[in-house]
């Protein structure tokens, strides 16, 4: 598989991730495409791993909308998947997607949204579930990009309850570097041709579904104990 990343701003998910993995994985990503100008820390880390790199200068057009300039993003990055042969997108990125991309690379475009979607979609989404007040946990959602905004099919999650972010400082850190485990799930499922689309539905071949649990975890049996 051939893999391509839209990124947005310091993308320290894809900073970390390169930086963990084994050259058997870092070899299939191909090419990073960023809106905005790359860091010098990732840059010197994307040439370490031979990955070429695309700047799409989102900032610098101005007198049009947001719109129009989504879409002039969205054919950039179409026109660079192409020129690369690329088999997957990732996105790390902060702007919607639209136009040819999206049918061209229909269930080959997946985004990593800090939340559990459908809940809190689009910026901020962990302040959001901060502010929200009843929400007791917060997470991760990986899923394909459709023409809404984080509402294209889920493939995968993860959870933390609210209390581990509050008892890491509010440190965004502790929810977001899940997504790195998400990811290297993700590369491993796509591999193994376990990514499944059925009549639209999205499903993990040989996942197990059946799993739950419940937060807060309690010790029952010491409970029991204390009331004698």
């Amino acid at each position: 598989m051939r893999y391509a990343f839209y990124i947005s701003g310091n993308s320290t998910r894809l900073l970390h991730y390169l930086e963990q993995s084994d050259d058997a994985a870092v070899d299939q990503i191909i090419l990073a495409i960023s809106d905005y100008s790359i860091s010098d820390k990732m840059e010197k880390v994307l040439k370490e791993n031979h990955i070429k790199s695309v700047e799409f200068a989102y900032d610098d057009f101005e007198g049009i909308s947001n719109r129009e300039k989504n879409m002039m993003l969205s054919d950039h990055i179409l026109e660079q998947l192409e020129k690369y042969n690329i088999d997957y997108c990732i996105s790390f990125g902060s702007h919607i997607l639209s136009g040819e991309l999206l049918e061209k690379y229909k269930y080959r475009l997946i985004n990593f949204h800090p939340s559990i979607l459908p809940m809190f979609p689009g910026k901020g989404a962990i302040d959001q579930a901060v502010l929200h007040g009843n929400t007791f946990l917060v997470g991760n959602t990986v899923h394909f990009i459709d023409s809404g905004v984080d509402t294209g099919k889920i493939i995968m999650q993860s959870v933390i309850p609210l209390q581990s972010f509050y008892d890491n400082d509010n440190d965004y850190d502790c929810v977001l570097d899940l997504q790195i485990e998400m990811l290297n799930r993700l590369f491993s499922i796509i591999e193994h041709e376990q990514l499944l689309v059925e009549e639209g539905n999205v499903k993990i071949a040989g996942a197990d579904y059946g799993k739950y649990t419940i937060f807060p975890e309690i010790d029952i049996k010491m409970k029991e104990k204390d009331k004698k």
